[in-house]
C-alpha cells in the first residue's frame, strides 16, 4: 500500500464494510467467468490463431466462436465485422484514427463528436485534426447530457465525414436516443459514417446495429464483468480502416 493511500485511510478512518462504487471503471470477474477462462490458458485455445498448425487452428476456432456470440448480441450480419482489440480505448482509436487515416484523401474534412465523449474518442479526433488537417467540431449537450437532434442537424453537412456519439455516458449514465441521432446524420449526409462508443451500453441496453444503422460500435469486456484487456470494434461491411498500430 502506498504512503499516500495509507495517510488517507488514517485520516478518514478504515470503514467497517467496504462498498465499491467504481464499477464504471472496472469490476470483478465472477467465478463462473474465471472458471470458463482457465482451460484457455492450460488446455486448449492457447495457440496463435494465425499459425497453420493444430493448436493454432483450435485457437482460431475459439476466436470465431466468440465473434459469433458477439455478432449475435448486436445483430451484426458478418463475423468479419467483429474486430477484437486490447481495450475499449484501442477500439475507439481504431475507429476514429483508423477511419480518418484511410480517408485522409477524401473531400470530406469535418469530424463531429459530442462534447461529453470519452477521451479515447475526443483525443484521437483532435490528433487527426493536428496531423491530417481534419476539422473537429464538438456538439454541446443539455443539462442532462443529451445531444439535441435539432442542434445536431446544424453540425452535419456535405463536408462531414465522421460522427461519433456515445450510446451511454460513462459518467452520468445518459442514454442517448441513438437511432434518432443516426437518422439525423444520415438524412443530412448519407455518406457520413456514424460511430458510437457503446462500452457502457453493451449488456445493459438493447443494441441492433442494423436497426439503428450504426457503422462502427465499440465494446469493452470489463464493463460487463468480463476479462480485462479485451475490447471489440464492430465495423460495418464496406467501411475501410487503416490500422494505426503497425507490425
Amino acid at each position: 500500500m502506498s504512503k499516500k493511500i495509507r495517510e488517507l485511510l488514517d485520516t478518514h478512518g478504515k470503514p467497517n464494510r467496504e462498498v465499491y462504487f467504481d464499477l464504471e471503471n472496472s469490476g470483478f470477474v465472477p467465478s463462473e467467468v474465471l472458471e470458463y477462462m482457465i482451460p484457455f490458458f492450460n488446455k486448449y485455445g492457447y495457440g496463435h490463431p494465425s499459425i497453420t498448425h493444430r493448436i493454432g487452428w483450435e485457437a482460431l476456432e475459439v476466436v470465431y466462436e466468440t465473434k459469433e456470440i458477439v455478432a449475435n448480441t448486436i445483430n451484426a450480419r458478418s463475423l468479419e465485422s467483429i474486430v477484437f482489440t486490447h481495450s475499449g480505448t484501442e477500439a475507439n482509436n481504431l475507429a476514429i484514427l483508423g477511419f480518418l487515416l484511410k480517408n485522409r484523401g477524401s473531400s470530406g474534412r469535418k469530424v463531429v463528436v459530442s462534447s461529453v465523449e470519452h477521451l479515447s474518442v475526443i483525443f484521437p479526433a483532435q490528433f487527426a485534426s493536428e496531423l491530417l488537417g481534419f476539422k473537429v467540431q464538438l456538439v454541446p449537450v443539455d443539462e442532462y447530457g443529451f445531444v439535441d437532434p435539432e442542434i445536431l442537424k446544424y453540425y452535419v453537412d456535405k463536408d462531414t465525414i465522421l460522427v461519433s456519439i456515445q450510446m451511454v455516458n460513462h459518467e452520468i449514465g445518459t442514454i442517448q436516443r441513438i437511432k434518432e441521432l443516426v437518422d439525423v446524420v444520415k438524412s443530412n449526409n448519407p455518406r457520413t459514417i456514424f460511430h458510437t462508443d457503446a462500452a457502457d451500453a453493451y449488456g445493459w441496453v438493447p443494441i441492433d446495429v442494423e436497426k439503428f444503422n450504426i457503422d462502427m460500435l465499440t465494446i469493452s469486456s470489463h464493463k460487463i464483468h468480463g476479462p480485462r484487456g479485451v475490447g471489440v470494434l464492430y465495423v460495418r461491411d464496406g467501411v475501410e480502416l487503416e490500422p494505426p498500430l503497425r507490425g
